[in-house]
């Protein structure tokens, strides 16, 4: 198994947009604990992996993370400072400068990069596997990797692999910026954040199911993932059968469908600025029935920006509600 930031699909038998679950093919690999998933009938429940469609979609969800994450960590930097963080100014002889302290922001951006795949090696070798560490290429872009070998892991396990590095980076990027306000730590956050994507993305996949269940190898040899196994029964032979979470189910579509619209939002808002930057002043207000998504406005040499934050937020969560609802009547309507 391997780590790639952001760039992982979801695939059930039942239920998904991106690629078919692959069955009928036996497996072999000794977990952590020394349990054996073997069987010449075992089919999984669930697959994991790499599609083009789906690296595309969740890079465009990682590089919404990274502004999105930076703007919340922006304003946790001006409450320490007691400021708000609104408005943004920002203007040409900032890069004079500032221009030493955003070469250091992006050098901690990279050290970020190297730390959050070493931590999921960390865990990888914590259960029993023996990681290795990459760089690779997704469609245009460059990614890290922490692989694993052919240990396979619980559920639980694999959960902690995977979310370690954002709740450890996270809490130690904030007790440093705590300790030492200063803008400089808005990157490597933002980074370590938005290289979770894929990290969130497959945690999802593996939430929605008991904690009981089994994570090998994708049944695929040629595939980059993994695959979601039922538990064994009182014999190794006996497979019990498993359900995904009707709650957690419900909850992960959500998820879904609210990345989805951020990334649809941040592209109307951001393609209406370059449009008036090309051919009008460059001014752009966005306001809905009162609620001010976006202020943009833009002097000789200087940029000023609000953003409605709570209002994107309620707007996002709200789609995602939406695709949740849609989701569940689409499958409603299927069964029989």
């Amino acid at each position: 198994m391997e780590s790639i930031t952001g760039k992982l699909s979801v695939s059930s038998a039942t239920d998904t947009p991106f690629a078919s679950l692959t069955r009928g093919k036996s497996v072999s690999a000794a977990t952590p604990n020394g349990t054996a998933i073997d069987g010449a009938s075992l089919e999984p429940i669930e697959t994991v992996r790499l599609t083009r469609s789906v690296a595309v979609g969740l890079v465009l969800v990682s590089v919404v993370g990274f502004f999105a994450s930076a703007y919340a960590f922006g304003v946790v930097l001006a409450a320490i400072h007691g400021a708000t963080l609104e408005p943004i100014v920002l203007s040409i002889g900032m890069l004079s400068y500032g221009g030493p302290a955003l070469l250091a922001a992006i050098g901690l951006g990279v050290l970020s990069v190297a730390a959050h795949e070493l931590v999921h090696g960390l865990f990888m070798a914590r259960y029993g596997d023996s990681p290795s560490y990459g760089i690779g290429v997704s469609v245009v872009f460059p990614y890290a990797y922490a692989r694993g070998g052919a240990a396979s892991y619980g559920r639980n396990q694999l959960l902690v692999v995977l979310l370690a590095p954002l709740v450890i980076g996270t809490t130690a990027g904030l007790v440093v910026m705590a300790i030492h306000p200063s803008p400089i730590w808005l990157v490597p956050l933002a980074v370590n954040a938005a290289g979770s994507v894929g990290d969130l993305w497959m945690a999802l996949a593996l939430w929605r199911y008991p904690s009981d269940v089994r994570v090998g190898d994708h049944p695929r040899a040629d595939a980059r993932g993994f695959a979601i196994y039922p538990p064994a029964g009182p014999g190794e032979s006996e497979r019990v059968p498993v359900k995904r979470l009707p709650g957690r189910e419900f909850l992960s579509r959500t998820v879904v469908g609210a990345a989805a619209t951020a990334v649809a939002l941040a592209s109307i808002l951001a393609g209406l600025v370059f449009r008036s930057l090309a051919v009008g002043t460059g001014t752009v207000v966005v306001d809905l029935g009162g609620w001010t998504l976006l202020r943009h406005e833009m002097y000789t040499g200087v940029v000023v920006l609000e953003i409605g934050a709570r209002y994107l937020a309620a707007v996002t969560v709200g789609g995602g509600l939406a695709w949740a609802l849609a989701d569940a009547v689409r499958n409603g309507l299927a069964k029989p």
